[in-house]
C-alpha cells in the first residue's frame, strides 16, 4: 500500500502459515529464521493472512532486496509502532488489529523493560 508502513507478505502457496512467514522474511529481507524464532499473533480473517513477530537487533543488516518496490528500513520502537498503527499510517491489518497485536507483546516487553533497569 502506497505511503504506509508495511511489513513482510506475500502469497502462502497453501503452505501452513510458518512456513510462508519464514519464506517471505527470507525472500524479502535475507534473514534466516528458526520457526521458533517467529511467534504467532493473530491472524486476520478480513485478508487470510497471519500475523507473526520476530526480534530484530539493532545491529542486524537489512537488506533492501526489492529495491524498486520498497524504500529503506528503517527499525523503531514498538512505542512508535503502536502510534503509526493507531494514526492509520500502516497496513490495515495492523491499524485494526492494534489492540491483540498488543496484549500480546506487551507482557514480553514490559518484563524485558525490568530487567533492563536492574
Amino acid at each position: 500500500m502506497n505511503n504506509m508502513w508495511q511489513l513482510l507478505e506475500g502469497k502462502t502457496d497453501r503452505k501452513p502459515g510458518i512456513e510462508a512467514a519464514l519464506r517471505e522474511l527470507e525472500e524479502e529481507t535475507s534473514l534466516v529464521a528458526e520457526p521458533e524464532n517467529l511467534k504467532f499473533l493473530l491472524n486476520n480473517s478480513n485478508y487470510n493472512c497471519d500475523v507473526y513477530t520476530l526480534k530484530v537487533y539493532l545491529n542486524t543488516k537489512l537488506d533492501l532486496i526489492e529495491f524498486n518496490k520498497n524504500r529503506k528500513w528503517e527499525k523503531f520502537s514498538f512505542e512508535a509502532y503502536e502510534r503509526m498503527a493507531r494514526e492509520g499510517y500502516t497496513i490495515p491489518t495492523h491499524a485494526t488489529c492494534i489492540e491483540l497485536i498488543l496484549y500480546r507483546i506487551k507482557p514480553k516487553l514490559q518484563t524485558f523493560k525490568r530487567k533492563a533497569t536492574k
